[in-house]
């Protein structure tokens, strides 16, 4: 009786696995539609105009145009030619053209989000006729070589792209979509080694349209003013005595007076302001009023001397360039200079005639005064300027040469073993604005994003704002990890848990070991079956022969795509319900999968400032098997069909219960906390939210210290205003639609053809066509 009702439990297992049945059980991660942000529009405002308790005249001609949209959605999804995939853009843009015409804040958040998804599909589908119709419109020829040259690029364009394109588009699950997307990319590598070796301009558009549209920024970071302040707010001035030209002067730095981030779509633009005092002692005035005609008589009759002072505010400007930095100075003045002297010897007859027309000491004094400070508030300003720019030119290119290793030019930077290239750096007074195509310099899955940032994630918080398309990120980072050599050098991984307390850290719940040969393992399984604990495990796991591909699901879920899955787990004991149930006398069960989805959720605990992880979904791929193993692994026996599911399902049905966690706290990140995570969207961008969480670690001083000797005088650069966006308007009830806004929808082209591409070599080595 009780194995007849084990059996009875193992087979409700296999039929529903967990709750959800069989479908659930089995069933492969959902891809959401590449239109999943005007889907998400068209919700939000239907399920507003359908709220009982707001009656909504217009309702109707609104739930009519999102039909026509959806329809042609769908007739671009299900286009299997790039004609038919262009007229359905063409018919969306004119919705989004009549859209334009409605003040209505939900229409225009519609209207955004269509000629965010129809505008680079636009290019590509146009792109693809301007290659074929140029190709057709080429003049006839007889040559046979000729002729497959051009055939080859129609080819080209209706099946190796042509196809990936409706393979990705049509993709109903997320294992579909990342196989379209590969062919994709493919097909991109060789548009893009055909255009290195033989430039052709229709080629170059195509190759430009295709990654306009899959190959985007995968990193936006935003940081407010306050964070980037601590970096770039700098004192410029230092006490003490400057030599310059024969003079000394005397720099007293006085206090900040500025310091702002300036709008620039050039780099990261901000100013640092600092006043300051120069008094200079003129030691050879004496030989200045001598060696001047109208001076010379006074010389005679007085040894004058003269110090500058000028109370001087430096303005630097600073702008931070993918290509490194530029700074210049800019400098208000208030000069002005006190003039001494005493009687010279031999003077006294002409000093006691001057006295009598009215020209004593203080009169001649003023009179010198008169004369010299015109040409002190001329000339000092240009020195102080020379003597700036000298300073500045040689710190701009020491910081520059420092920066280099960061910054090596060609719109990249460098950071350990990846990069950003498209590197666009961008500043407002509130926030400097980073974005471009984080990948590692190694592995060949280096892609971008494919989809835009969503409509959620378009404004940011405070602090600092990462927005990353999480998909794209995880493919290059780890295929790029996956080709190095330490990682290639591991055969196996065998992970061996332990009966440990509840909250144990991970590194001591586990034993890890590499490259453990299969008779080890087969002690160590033995071992863990004496123990008959169901904490205590010993999983020996398979090195892939490829990396694992990521995508995000309908659901919002992360799916991790493993291919070629090979994991040894200890067998129940033959005497145990579980191993009689099985069948099959052996030590070790091996679990092979030629493809394994493993689909996660995810959420941060601000209590505990942990952030939990969660398989949701463990599908392996049909075809997948489990085989027992005695002591010869090449005597694997294979379990039945029920019994090798029976034996995934625990497996899957275990995982789904083991929390994954980590804590934030630990993480290094220089006087910053997480603030926030959000969940994953479908699109495959999240954004995580950092706010200070203490002294922030300072950065690299990239102000030089201004020049002590006597400043500058150039005309200050005003800080340009900042222009703000006027307000959306919006209004309580939504207006009708325009009449040319609903197009009929059009029937979707038949079938989807999405058959796998074929190598295209033709057009990566031939010239263009003639």
């Amino acid at each position: 009786m009780r194995r007849v009702l084990l059996a009875g439990l193992a087979a409700g297992l296999l039929w529903g696995g967990w709750p959800g049945g069989r479908e659930r059980a089995w069933a492969a991660a959902p891809a959401a539609p590449s239109y999943v942000g005007v889907k998400s529009s068209m919700d939000a405002i239907r399920k507003a105009l359908d709220d009982p308790a707001a009656r909504q005249p217009n309702a109707p001609g609104w739930f009519a145009l999102f039909d026509a949209i959806q329809s042609d959605l769908d007739a671009y999804t299900k286009a299997t030619e790039p004609a038919g995939r262009l007229a359905s853009l063409e018919r969306l843009n004119e919705v989004s053209a009549a859209l334009g015409a409605v003040a209505w804040a939900p229409a225009q958040q519609l209207r955004a989000e269509l000629l965010q998804w129809i505008n680079p599909r636009l290019h590509l589908a146009s792109a693809e006729r301007r290659l074929d119709e140029t190709v057709k419109s080429l003049p006839q020829t007889e040559d046979p070589a000729v002729k497959a040259n051009r055939q080859r690029w129609l080819d080209f364009v209706a099946n190796d792209l042509g196809k990936a394109l409706n393979e990705y588009n049509a993709a109903a699950t997320v294992s579909q979509r990342a196989d379209g997307l590969k062919k994709i990319h493919q097909a991109l590598r060789l548009l893009q080694t055909r255009n290195s070796e033989h430039p052709w301009q229709p080629s170059w558009d195509l190759q430009n349209a295709v990654n306009e549209l899959f190959n985007q920024p995968n990193l936006d970071v935003t940081a407010d003013v306050n964070v980037v302040s601590p970096f770039f707010n700098q004192w410029l001035v230092q006490t003490g005595p400057v030599y310059r030209k024969g003079y000394w002067s005397q720099v007293t730095a006085g206090p900040k007076t500025g310091f702002g981030l300036l709008p620039s779509d050039d780099g990261i633009m901000f100013f640092n302001s600092q006043a300051l005092t120069s008094v200079t002692p003129i030691t050879d005035f004496q030989n200045q009023i001598a060696s001047d005609p109208q001076g010379q008589r006074a010389a005679k009759l007085y040894v004058f001397s003269a110090t500058t002072v000028d109370q001087a505010n430096l303005t630097i400007y600073t702008v931070l360039r993918p290509s490194g930095l530029q700074i210049w100075p800019a400098y208000n003045h208030n000069i002005d200079a006190s003039i001494c002297s005493v009687p010279a010897q031999g003077g006294g007859v002409g000093r006691a005639v001057a006295g009598l027309i009215g020209l004593n000491q203080e009169a001649i004094n003023q009179k010198v005064y008169e004369g010299a400070i015109g040409q002190f508030r001329q000339r000092i300003p240009g020195e102080a300027q020379e003597e700036a720019e000298s300073r500045i030119a040689g710190e701009t290119a020491q910081r520059n040469a420092q920066l280099r290793q960061f910054l090596p030019g060609d719109n990249t930077a460098t950071v350990q073993d990846f990069l950003i290239s498209g590197l666009s750096l961008r500043s407002r007074p509130e926030a400097v604005y980073v974005n471009g195509l984080l990948q590692s310099r190694s592995g060949d899955k280096q892609r971008g994003a494919d989809a835009p940032q969503p409509a959620s994630l378009a404004v940011p918080a405070a602090g600092v704002t990462a927005d990353v398309h999480l998909v794209s990120l995880l493919d290059g980072i780890v295929a790029g990890l996956f080709e190095r050599p330490v990682v290639q050098a591991v055969e196996n991984v065998m992970i061996r848990t332990r009966d440990v307390p509840p909250g144990t850290p991970p590194g001591e719940a586990a034993v890890t070991r590499v490259n453990v040969d299969f008779p080890t393992y087969l002690s160590v399984a033995r071992d863990v079956r004496k123990q008959n604990n169901a904490k205590v495990t010993a999983l020996r796991i398979k090195r892939p022969s490829q990396p694992p591909d990521f995508a995000a699901d309908a659901r919002g879920y992360l799916v991790a795509i493993i291919h070629d899955v090979q994991i040894d787990v200890p067998a129940p004991d033959p005497n145990s319900s579980a191993g009689s149930m099985i069948g099959v006398k052996g030590n070790v069960l091996r679990i092979k999968m030629p493809q394994l989805e493993v689909a996660f959720s995810h959420q941060l605990d601000p209590a505990t400032r942990q952030i939990k992880a969660q398989i949701q979904d463990f599908t392996p791929s049909p075809g997948s098997q489990v085989l027992a193993i005695d002591t010869d692994e090449s005597k694997a026996a294979p379990l039945t069909r029920f019994t090798g599911a029976l034996v995934m399902n625990t497996i899957g049905a275990k995982l789904r219960t083991q929390p994954l966690q980590a804590s934030l706290d630990k993480l290094n990140l220089r006087g910053f906390a997480i603030q926030s995570v959000s969940p994953l969207d479908p699109s495959g961008w999240m954004r995580v939210n950092l706010v200070q969480a203490g002294p922030a670690a300072p950065g690299p001083e990239v102000l030089p210290t201004a020049p002590a000797g006597p400043p500058s005088q150039v005309p200050s650069t005003p800080a340009p205003s900042p222009e703000g966006a006027p307000p959306i308007p919006a209004t309580t009830g939504a207006p009708a639609p325009a009449a040319e806004a609903a197009p009929a929808a059009a029937a979707a082209a038949p079938g989807t053809g999405a058959a796998p591409t074929a190598e295209l070599t033709a057009p990566a080595v031939a010239a263009a066509p003639r």
